[in-house]
């Protein structure tokens, strides 16, 4: 199913396997329009997590990947990587200087843009995920909620295309969850989103794809998905 007519993410016939030979992807064929926000679902080791991280080639398998399209490889991974803004599940794995703006700043320091247009980006960024009050905090002092408020910062300063989040909602008291769902419907990207909340998909996928044992097994309208029985009780419970 695609909402959507531009490609933003296209996979074609995609595997992969850790050292100890075990496939963790299984001709894995996706695409992803423009403005899509979609869900990965499925049990542990459904190979959810894998997936997110061929995209803007931290694990590389073998099959096609073309981003925007570019056609990942070796030689456009780092053009690739601007693409694909990657949030991981612990904010901690990704917050890690003295205050929030330079968290922020990291990336863009990082491809060498000058200073006044990293201190426009930054600011940007933290009034996108509502954190333009925070510049000159500490990330360790924060909440895990503002934490990762501020974590998705990073990667907007970046300016990606898509934002690729595994288990955005893991960990959060219910306010905090419910604020980050609506930032996230708020925010106009394409989106890829693994994750166990049902109820965070319901909310924010128009399409969800099941994943088992490395393969997709289900792909369609969210509401579909998630009232089918059979899929329910299969792949998710």
């Amino acid at each position: 199913m695609e909402l959507a007519s531009e490609k933003m993410i296209e996979i074609e016939d995609l595997w992969f396997e850790y050292p100890d030979k075990h496939p963790a992807l299984r001709g894995i064929d996706l695409r992803v329009g423009t403005g899509e926000k979609i869900a990965l679902v499925g049990l542990n080791g459904a190979g959810k997590s894998t997936l997110l991280l061929q995209l803007n080639g931290i694990l590389r398998g073998r099959g096609k990947i073309r981003i925007a399209g570019t056609h990942l490889t070796p030689a456009t991974a780092g053009q690739v990587r601007a693409l694909v803004g990657m949030v991981f599940q612990s904010p901690d794995d990704q917050l890690f200087s003295p205050t929030v703006f330079e968290d922020v700043a990291f990336g863009p320091l990082y491809q060498g843009l000058p200073m006044a247009e990293i201190e426009l980006r930054v600011r940007a960024a933290l009034k996108a995920v509502g954190m333009q009050n925070y510049a000159e905090r500490s990330s360790y002092h924060l909440s895990l909620g503002e934490k990762k408020r501020i974590a998705i910062a990073t990667v907007l300063s970046m300016q990606p295309k898509i934002l690729v989040l595994d288990e955005p909602s893991a960990g959060l008291d219910p306010r905090a969850r419910r604020s980050l769902i609506a930032l996230l419907q708020e925010l106009p990207y394409t989106m890829v989103i693994a994750t166990h909340d049902l109820e965070l998909v319901r909310e924010l996928a128009t399409r969800t794809l099941v994943m088992s044992e490395g393969k997709i097994v289900a792909d369609g309208a969210t509401t579909q998905t998630l009232e089918d029985e059979g899929i329910l009780r299969n792949f998710l419970l």
